[in-house]
């Protein structure tokens, strides 16, 4: 009987271990990146900032390709293409904008402030990196890749009217 139990809790860890390496980062993706960067961005209305990524590439991405997410900084975004003058890129853009809910009961008695909602802030994020990572996610033949990007460089903060 021990044994029997042994074994079944030896096949559920191993299941367990199994599904946590399906998520393992590409060596190599099947298009190539020239320049890595991020940059932060400050907007004209006050709580409007964020961060765009941006990957700069040589050629243009197969059709068989699916760009998916960008996870970078505890965030996710989507990803995006984009294409001018014969140069390919790449975008994420991580957006901060606070948004100031009208509902929010502001008083000098705490128990009326009690009424307000708690804001929903649990992320689950895949993934431990360092500021100057960040892992994007494609599909190729409906196949999710990741690949881990470790040397982001930061270029000026633009700052819009």
């Amino acid at each position: 009987m021990k044994t029997l139990i042994t074994i079944v809790l030896s096949i559920l860890i191993m299941a367990f271990f199994t599904q946590c390496s399906s998520a393992q980062f590409d060596k190599k993706t099947p298009f190539t990146i020239n320049k890595a960067y991020y940059q932060d961005w400050v907007g004209g209305r006050p709580g409007s900032s964020g961060t765009i990524i941006t990957l700069e590439m040589s050629s243009e991405i197969s059709k068989d390709i699916v760009l998916d997410s960008l996870f970078f900084n505890h965030k996710i975004c989507k990803l995006e293409t984009t294409s001018f003058n014969k140069k390919y890129t790449i975008t994420g853009n991580i957006s901060k904008i606070v948004h100031i809910e009208k509902d929010i009961i502001m008083d000098t008695d705490p128990r009326k402030e009690m009424a307000n909602k708690v804001p929903d802030v649990t992320i689950n994020f895949p993934f431990e990196l360092t500021e100057k990572e960040c892992v994007i996610s494609y599909f190729v033949k409906k196949k999710k890749h990741y690949y881990k990007i470790t040397n982001l460089s930061k270029e000026k903060t633009i700052y819009y009217p």
